[in-house]
């Protein structure tokens, strides 16, 4: 599930079985009033999706204030659908729009991404391309979105390792990824297009490659600057970057 906490609306992902499960795709629920959600409607872009219904596994919505004058102020969705990346413009929840979609080369499972401070680039996460032997390393796909209607793949960042990847965050110019069996990597993107990696943090040493064990998801917004790290089979790491050392 994905929180706008601007407009107070509930993106339900994913969702597909029991009452009205939009395919799997946005299902729109506004939570104003927490203890009386409101369903809104769905949302689906049935290009993407291995069913062909538009399938969303993960998406970030925001208040859209990026490069893109056209859509300013609009409420704009970003999807990991699957098969594709997807943008959607979901501000009139009776008449949700499709903007665009994205491909790329050697897809696994378009897993999930997570938009730059300035919702210029969106930086994705193929959850199977590793395990399926699409690639031969860790893979993180940066789009260009300054043209919301044209998303443009530049650049296809590979990690010194061949885990598979899983879940993506980023505050101010470092990107934070939980990267299964390699831990969470932490990546300074202050050039966007060109990550450099600064950190890691391996929860599970004794393992290597891909798979869908370790690290899968961290939370690095803690006021403190200490990073919650998810670890399966292992449990939770509290970890903080080192000033004085380039890696956590």
């Amino acid at each position: 599930m994905e929180l706008n906490n601007d407009t107070g609306m509930a993106y339900i992902v994913g969702a597909s079985g029991g009452g009205e499960t939009c395919g799997g795709a946005l299902h729109m629920v506004d939570i104003n009033d927490p203890l009386n959600p409101e369903f809104k409607g769905c949302f689906a872009d049935e290009r993407t999706g291995r069913s062909g219904t538009g399938y969303i596994h993960d998406a970030q919505c925001v208040t859209y204030s990026g490069p893109d004058e056209r859509y300013q102020g609009r409420e704009i969705c970003f999807g990991a659908n699957e098969t594709a990346i997807s943008v959607a413009d979901v501000t009139d929840k009776d008449n949700p729009q499709a903007i665009s979609i994205g491909t790329y080369p050697n897809y696994g499972y378009v897993h999930q991404g997570w938009l730059d401070e300035d919702q210029r680039y969106f930086y994705v996460n193929d959850e199977l391309d590793e395990l399926n032997g699409l690639v031969s390393n860790t893979r993180t796909l940066v789009w260009d979105m300054q043209d919301l209607e044209d998303p443009q793949l530049v650049e296809e960042y590979f990690h010194d390792t061949t885990a598979s990847t899983h879940n993506i965050y980023i505050k101010g110019n470092l990107m934070y990824q939980s990267n299964y069996r390699a831990g969470v990597h932490v990546l300074d993107i202050s050039d966007r297009e060109n990550p450099v990696e600064v950190g890691r943090f391996d929860t599970a040493p004794f393992q290597s490659g891909p798979g869908f064990s370790g690290s899968w998801s961290n939370y690095p917004y803690f006021e403190s600057g200490t990073i919650l790290v998810n670890s399966i089979g292992e449990g939770i790491f509290m970890v903080r970057p080192r000033i004085d050392a380039p890696a956590l």
